[in-house]
């Protein structure tokens, strides 16, 4: 809402950050999101950058996940630790909004225009002052961000039970690390062995992160000890001289997952972990997170300027909760996967690993880790009038899909993407490009014209030429800004 230039509060129960590492990676998808609100530079310098992963199964190197040439222009996994990541974002607000920490919501009364929220006081023992000095404000719409045990999507009657998946725990540490593999940051690694599946992957500031999923009977339920982490390490390891030193955090817990049954309750949004509890399979439940909140505030932004009819905000709730139930169904495949693997499966595995493309993802669930295949072709926002009545456009961008990104130049011969025109184009923090391609065809200029011309009133929509073979007379004077795909990299990727 910061980045919209959209007056907001942001309360806060704890009167402190985080001090817990927890979610800490953030990916390709989440990446280009983040940078379409200006963040993402100040979070990837306080970050790891990591394009390697490999997978080790019984000590024996089964394959090895390489994220570069993805498509996304942010080929690295960036690793810092959750504490850091909510500091970096507390500090992106700006002078005059700051998060106001200690407020703990006590009551919320919505209605068709509004939203009446009781916000109290803890003080600096912890505790709550009476409800007497609550303050009361009245809110165009609220969005719950508040976690698994936050207040707000009980109030509108949005909660739900997440299911525990029984007989399997995980406990972690993060400390620093010596052992005979890199310690250069760059690099993380899972070990798949009998009933059990561990990693290895940076933090931030020196720290590793250990991990371990097991039959919850084969650990105490508590966290962990250094001394058993490093033990439990050199035995699944093979690494004798596996060593962590300086320990920053702990954690013991069993596995839940589950999504609320919708997104939205009148002016009451959610997003984050307060609508949905996910698996650590593939780490993407912080990055869910970043895509309900990108997604919301623009939608919010454009609702509140009178910029959109109501179907714009309508949109959210069932675009982001579609996505995060088919995410839990991926997370649950992958959880499956990993931990109930037979013996004769994993020689299985290790017969076939050089003929499977993408085993190293597939092993989590599904191949797209990075979430750049997430679609919105359900969304009400999505309409393709073309694929389906044109066999050529098989297999091309459909209304819903993240847009290809693409290298292009300006007419001035500077190097440009087309996701940097795409996110925030002309200074607008929301809306459309409307792309109108060439084709390579001179002749298609005259139909370009004529629908440009006629979205000319739409302020929210900001038409862009995309020229595989431009003019003499296409040298920037014209009012709509123009790119050269010369070499037809835009015009192949969407099609």
């Amino acid at each position: 809402m910061s980045h919209h230039g959209v007056s907001y509060r942001i309360f806060e129960r704890k009167r402190q950050g985080s001090t817990d590492s927890k979610g800490h990676n953030m990916i390709a998808r989440s990446q280009e999101l983040l940078d379409a609100i200006g963040v993402r530079d100040a979070l990837a310098a306080q970050s790891y950058a990591s394009t390697q992963t490999q997978i080790i199964l019984d000590r024996v190197p089964l394959a090895r996940l390489d994220t570069r040439d993805s498509g996304s222009r942010y080929e690295a996994v960036l690793f810092s630790g959750q504490d850091v990541i909510e500091n970096v974002l507390a500090d992106s607000l700006g002078d005059g909004n700051a998060v106001e920490r200690g407020r703990p919501v006590l009551g919320i009364e919505a209605d068709e225009d509004g939203v009446v929220v009781s916000v109290g006081h803890v003080d600096a023992d912890g505790e709550k002052r009476s409800e007497a000095t609550a303050e009361r404000l009245r809110c165009r719409y609220l969005v719950g961000a508040d976690g698994v045990r936050g207040t707000v999507r009980k109030a509108v009657g949005l909660d739900f039970s997440p299911t525990e998946l029984e007989g399997t725990a995980i406990r972690q540490v993060d400390a620093k690390l010596e052992w005979r593999r890199s310690t250069d940051f760059d690099e993380l690694w899972f070990f798949l062995y009998p009933d059990g599946f561990a990693g290895v992957m940076p933090v931030w500031e020196g720290v590793y992160r250990l991990f371990f999923m097991e039959a919850d009977t084969d650990m105490p339920a508590r966290e962990p000890t250094l001394d058993e982490m490093v033990a439990r390490a050199r035995e699944v390891i093979g690494d004798e001289t596996f060593t962590m030193t300086d320990p920053v955090w702990f954690s013991y817990g069993k596995f839940k997952h589950g999504v609320a049954p919708d997104y939205a309750r009148g002016r009451v949004y959610l997003v984050g972990d307060a609508g949905h509890t996910t698996l650590p399979i593939g780490g993407q439940g912080m990055n869910a997170g970043f895509h309900d909140a990108v997604g919301l505030g623009w939608r919010l932004a454009m609702t509140l300027a009178d910029a959109c009819g109501s179907s714009v905000l309508d949109s959210f709730a069932p675009e982001r909760h579609g996505a995060h139930a088919a995410l839990g169904e991926q997370q649950l495949k992958g959880f499956h996967q990993l931990m109930d693997r037979s013996r004769l499966a994993d020689a299985a595995v290790k017969t076939v690993s050089g003929f499977i493309p993408n085993l190293a993802s597939r092993v989590f669930g599904g191949s797209d880790l990075a979430q750049l295949e997430l679609a919105y072709l359900d969304s009400p926002l999505s309409e393709d009038h073309f694929s389906k009545l044109n066999p050529k456009r098989h297999g091309a961008a459909r209304a819903g899909d993240r847009a290809p990104d693409a290298a292009m130049t300006t007419v001035s011969g500077d190097a440009v993407t087309l996701h940097q025109e795409i996110y925030n184009p002309d200074g607008k923090s929301w809306g459309w490009r409307l792309l109108a391609f060439d084709g390579r065809d001179a002749g298609s200029r005259a139909d370009l014209s004529r629908g440009i011309a006629a979205v000319a009133a739409w302020s929210w929509v900001r038409p862009l030429l995309v020229l595989a073979n431009p003019r003499p007379a296409d040298d920037g004077t014209e009012a709509t800004r123009c790119l050269f795909d010369l070499d037809g990299l835009a015009h192949h990727s969407s099609r």
